[in-house]
């Protein structure tokens, strides 16, 4: 690893480099300028950040980029393909709420200034320069997207919010993985905000396929866990080991206040990581925030929590439900915990069937066939392959296997043990998801926080339930997920709140309309908080400040935020971008 070229950015290209670029990639001068109807300013400049990811682009062919929110990564992402030599045909991955802002604001919105690439399916098509198919990361998932890549073709792939592929055993990562293996040739440009959410195990998959034998990350699994057992954020640190050979003795760190002698020096490992690693050819990070202006970060305080919530808070935390259902592992209790901190609980319910009632001991074999289904459905994802690789797909699989006549044909099958017995029951129930309230303080006092006169913004809300429930009590909109609400969301005036899921809009959208936000439900995730107040707390936000509120008034809340704002600690000492949490908090 050592052995690695390294390389000071800021002096490797001149001015002569940037007017270069700039005026390849600029529109004709006859192109007509749309930016008055859309309220922008024009984007007639490139931004620093931006010349320097696209000339490493072009001289790497490839690049890892930790670009901080709000520096301009969209733009990055429509002129990858015109600068990546021989690109003939690239793919755009980026999450499924930020299509259609892409086509339908930001391809004009640029489109007035720079050249951009085709847009396959789009309206025109100009000869010599290359295609670009926008696919969004859930369509990606889905069971028809199993052979897409293999279909297209790319000899590009562009992940914008990269983060999306961090987890190696998901089926869009696997099929992601599966196709670089296979075609090597094809190259890669990750980029995101976010990259590492809590561990540097996220994007070193990313970082080998994008830079190859110059990724400043070890090849080897192994090898990236005994890094991640240094640097990630935890109780139980391993000693730094080799890592120490990055640490510049001449570099020294200003102490923190209250910090002990084993932080520090984890800070001075994490930070030498950070500059090896912003050092290494291919890598661009950013090093500042993109908005200098005031955030303020304060707790609300709801009120009294019902005495009756606290106890079915502590049941749940136990291991069951307020309906008596047991839970079967954590991640269920802690957002049973969760939804009743804001006054509900989801639970199956089997409704009648035609008005008759469903037999009971069928629900029981029901279940219990479903859990053993299930428990061989996880086991053999482990070994995810084409067509294999979702629960949809081994279903089908499955079918093939046991069908009779037997399947005759060039897909692949699996023989399931369980799926005989689970077959002849699995839809002879039916089940719904209900939200059971039991109490709406926390409605209220958020509809309450939305009404304010003269002071709209953003409530953010986890669960749907709960967004429809506080945009009933206000008056106001709800923005779920979809394609639609995504559409409509980003045409707000900022002259009403709004009530929008964290989920579906918390990331890539400009929302400078507001400049109030209110969590109800914390997210426990640092990316997650960088993510969504930078909706607001960005480049064109004209307020003189950005206000964030959150609900603190159980543990399991404080420990969220306590825990989102370490592993905000660790995105900063490791990334180098300022993180709000860091700088901004109660």
């Amino acid at each position: 690893m050592l052995s690695l070229p390294r390389r000071d950015l800021a002096s490797t290209y001149a001015d002569a480099d940037f007017a270069a670029l700039e005026a390849a990639l600029r529109a004709p001068a006859d192109t007509r300028c749309t930016c008055g109807t859309l309220g922008k300013r024009c984007p007639s400049a490139l931004l620093p950040i931006q010349r320097l990811a696209l000339l490493e682009a072009a001289r790497t062919g490839g690049g890892l980029f930790p670009i901080g929110v709000g520096h301009g990564k969209t733009l990055v992402d429509l002129l990858l393909p015109l600068v990546v030599p021989g690109c003939k045909v690239a793919v755009l991955l980026l999450p499924s709420n930020l299509r259609a802002q892409l086509i339908e604001v930001d391809w004009q919105f640029y489109g007035g200034h720079w050249r951009l690439p085709n847009l396959a399916g789009g309206r025109w098509f100009r000869p010599g320069l290359p295609v670009l198919h926008v696919i969004t990361y859930e369509k990606f998932s889905t069971q028809e997207g199993t052979d897409l890549l293999t279909r297209i073709r790319p000899d590009l792939i562009i992940c914008d919010e990269a983060h999306k592929l961090k987890d190696r055993k998901s089926a869009r990562t696997g099929r992601f993985l599966r196709y670089l293996e296979l075609n090597p040739e094809t190259r890669l440009v990750a980029q995101s905000g976010t990259l590492a959410t809590r561990t540097v195990k996220d994007y070193a998959h990313l970082a080998e396929y994008a830079l190859r034998d110059g990724s400043p990350l070890p090849l080897k699994q192994h090898v990236v866990e005994e890094w991640a057992s240094a640097l990630d954020p935890g109780t139980t640190v391993a000693p730094p080991g080799a890592l120490l050979q990055l640490v510049d003795p001449t570099h020294s760190l200003a102490p923190f206040e209250g910090e002990t002698e084993a932080d520090r020096e984890r800070r001075r490992v994490r930070d030498a990581y950070r500059r090896w690693r912003n050092a290494t050819p291919g890598v661009v990070a950013t090093d500042e925030s993109a908005v200098g202006m005031p955030l303020v970060i304060r707790t609300r305080d709801p009120g009294q929590v019902p005495d009756e919530l606290l106890a079915h808070i502590q049941t749940a935390l136990g291991g069951q439900r307020p309906d008596g259902e047991e839970f079967v592992d954590e991640l269920q209790r802690v957002v049973c915990a969760r939804q009743l901190a804001s006054g509900f609980f989801h639970r199956w319910r089997y409704p009648d069937v035609q008005g008759i009632p469903q037999d009971p001991e069928l629900i029981v074999r029901w279940f219990a066939r479903r859990q053993e289904f299930n428990r061989e459905l996880r086991e053999r994802l482990k070994r995810p392959a084409e067509h294999l690789d979702s629960p949809g797909l081994l279903m089908r699989a499955a079918i093939r296997a046991h069908q009779s006549p037997p399947y005759d044909g060039e897909l692949p099958t699996w023989r399931a043990m369980s799926w005989p017995s689970w077959a002849e029951i699995h839809k002879r129930i039916v089940h719904v998801t209900e939200a059971v309230w039991l109490s709406d303080f926390i409605v209220r006092d958020a509809a309450k926080w939305a009404m304010r006169k003269g002071q709209p913004g953003i409530v953010w809300v986890e669960f749907p339930e709960l967004g429809q429930r506080i945009a009933k009590a206000a008056g106001l909109p709800f923005y779920g997920g979809g394609p639609e609400a995504s559409a409509t969301i980003i045409r707000e005036s900022g002259k009403r709140s709004i009530v929008a899921s964290l989920r579906a809009h918390g990331t890539g959208k400009n929302l400078t309309m507001f400049s109030r936000m209110l969590f109800v439900n914390p997210p426990a995730d640092g990316a997650a908080w960088e993510q969504a107040i930078g909706r607001c707390h960005r480049q064109g936000q004209r307020a003189d400040e950005v206000e964030v509120e959150l609900y603190q008034h159980t543990d399991e809340l404080v420990g969220a935020f306590q825990k989102a704002r370490d592993f905000a600690r660790f995105i900063e000492q490791t990334d180098g971008t300022p993180q709000k949490l860091c700088f901004a908090a109660p």
